[in-house]
């Protein structure tokens, strides 16, 4: 009875392989999260103008809605200004790497 040698498994790379880069579909940048954000702060900023102007001229009695859309605002603000916080730890962090 012939026993067959296991076959090694190769999972390191040979010399001068190059490493293929599977680009992930999923995968977003820190510049379109960063820029969507702030188009969603834009957007819910103006919602709250406008609400504020139609109460403000009496084309509106929503009182409720328009706290909401304040609130929606607000936390919109929040998260533009907590990316920008993280990105400039990150370049600060970068900064004071040892060359």
């Amino acid at each position: 009875m012939f026993i067959e040698p296991i076959k090694p498994i190769q999972v390191i790379k040979q010399p001068g392989e190059q490493i293929k880069q599977d680009n992930k579909k999923g995968e977003t940048s820190f510049k379109s999260i960063f820029s969507n954000a702030l188009e969603n702060y834009v957007e819910s900023e103006a919602k709250v103008e406008e609400d504020i102007y139609r109460l403000s001229v009496g084309e509106s009695d929503d009182l409720h809605s328009m706290m909401i859309n304040a609130q929606k605002a607000e936390i919109s603000l929040d998260l533009v200004v907590q990316l920008r916080n993280k990105a400039l730890d990150a370049y600060n962090e970068i900064m004071r790497m040892g060359v």
